[in-house]
């Protein structure tokens, strides 16, 4: 409810002033409404952008630059808000494999962290980036953000290296056909080029 709408409903129930146009009480109302309107106009945005859920735009890009989040216009607010909260939901206890695993995953990088034992180092393969408009470089940049600073971490991917690559033998056609970002490309493993090219044969027999 408005400050409006609630101190007029106020003043109604005491059943003792005239509120009607032109009269000195309204008149004086309007006069504490100049300035309390506004007031309470400004407290609402405030506290709409104390929360990711319900902050504005630019509120959200400060959430982002925060956290270390790379800011990606081309991807929906909702998933951006989705994202940083889950950035801003990372305790202490979740900085194991686990719960790393998981914030990644929420920040549309589907990876596998291993240890590396004995030298304090976490290695982390990314093996498909869910979001087609989120770039490699960007993905790594999310990675890095999540890390606890007393870790060093190297980042990796599961992707074919160039000669791998060349004896696909795809064509330009063929890898369009496939609807995916070349950063989702880069990172399909073997595995991963077989089952699609098994997909396609279902398909054509179909």
């Amino acid at each position: 409810m408005d400050c409006r709408k609630r101190i007029y409903e106020r003043m109604r129930s005491l059943q003792l002033y005239r509120l009607e146009a032109g009269t000195m009480v309204r008149a004086e109302l309007e006069s504490y409404l100049s300035v309390l309107e506004p007031f309470w106009q400004q407290v609402g945005r405030v506290c709409a952008d104390a929360l990711i859920s319900s902050c504005s735009r630019q509120r959200l890009e400060q959430f982002e630059r925060m956290l270390g989040i790379p800011i990606n216009p081309n991807i929906s607010l909702e998933r951006r808000r989705e994202i940083a909260a889950s950035r801003m939901s990372i305790a202490p206890s979740d900085f194991n494999r686990a719960g790393l695993e998981k914030a990644l995953d929420a920040a549309g990088i589907r990876a596998v962290v291993q240890d590396r034992p004995g030298t304090g180092t976490l290695v982390v393969q990314a093996n498909e980036i869910a979001d087609s408009n989120l770039s490699l470089d960007e993905a790594k940049q999310a990675f890095y953000s999540l890390m606890p600073a007393h870790l060093e971490a190297e980042f990796v991917t599961g992707g074919l290296d160039f000669s791998q690559f060349e004896q696909l033998g795809k064509s330009w056609a063929q890898l369009d056909a496939m609807d995916k970002s070349w950063s989702q490309l880069e990172m399909m493993g073997l595995q991963q080029w077989k089952e699609k090219e098994e997909e396609g044969q279902d398909v054509q027999q179909q």
